[in-house]
């Protein structure tokens, strides 16, 4: 029975690295665009290319929600097939989301080209300022407000500010979310060929794990 019981916990074990592989692989999948940027446009142009940049982002705001909607059922114990739950948290939605996710696009193409008018144009050094803390806040929001998306029925305005009110009032949880980010990163640079098995995954995984306590509270007001 205790040898049973140890491959059982094997077992489960190599499940849930399948599921993360698995669900890892069709986020890559869905943003393939973006791959084909970075092929063959390269990392090093996103600047000088920016809206063709942020137009090939547009497919990863369903995609994002759909990783992180998998990685709360698998927090929660409640995961399935992964092929199945991905596709239900990309599909479910999945206009609200896209119209998310164009909306924060713009803001931030909006946020950076006026950046750079006030720096290099005018010289407006405050104005320069503004639109640069815009911009970070406008990028530091994205795990707030596809975390909502992925979990909750709200309006696309509703969850930009609750996004936007849980960035402010929450820092901690905001910074804990652009550690696991450079986490993630961190672990690509150091070795490129295993993280990016795992990355988006991970990714997710560390969002939801964190903030699993905001979730709650959120639903105990409901």
């Amino acid at each position: 029975m205790e040898e049973l019981f140890n491959i059982e916990k094997v077992l489960g074990f190599c499940e849930k690295i399948c599921y993360f592989f698995l669900v890892n692989l069709l986020f890559i999948i869905s943003n393939i665009s973006i791959l084909m940027f970075l092929l063959f446009v390269g990392a090093g142009q996103i600047r000088e290319c920016l809206p063709l940049f942020l137009l090939c982002l547009l497919p990863a705001a369903p995609a994002l929600s759909a990783v992180l909607y998998t990685m709360n059922r698998l927090i929660e114990g409640r995961e399935g097939n992964a092929l199945r739950d991905y596709r239900k948290g990309y599909c479910t939605d999945f206009l609200q989301k896209a119209g998310l996710g164009a909306g924060q696009l713009f803001v931030i193409l909006l946020c950076q080209t006026n950046v750079e008018f006030f720096t290099v144009q005018l010289g407006i050094l405050p104005l320069a300022i503004l639109f640069a803390i815009l911009l970070a806040a406008a990028v530091l929001v994205t795990p707030n407000l596809y975390m909502l998306a992925s979990r909750y029925k709200m309006g696309n305005m509703q969850i930009v500010k609750t996004a936007v009110t849980l960035l402010i009032a929450k820092p901690v949880f905001s910074l804990g979310n652009l550690v696991a980010l450079l986490l993630v990163l961190g672990a690509f640079e150091i070795s490129a060929g295993t993280t990016v098995l795992f990355m988006g995954s991970a990714y997710g995984f560390l969002v939801m794990f964190m903030n699993q306590s905001v979730l709650r509270k959120l639903e105990e007001r409901k």
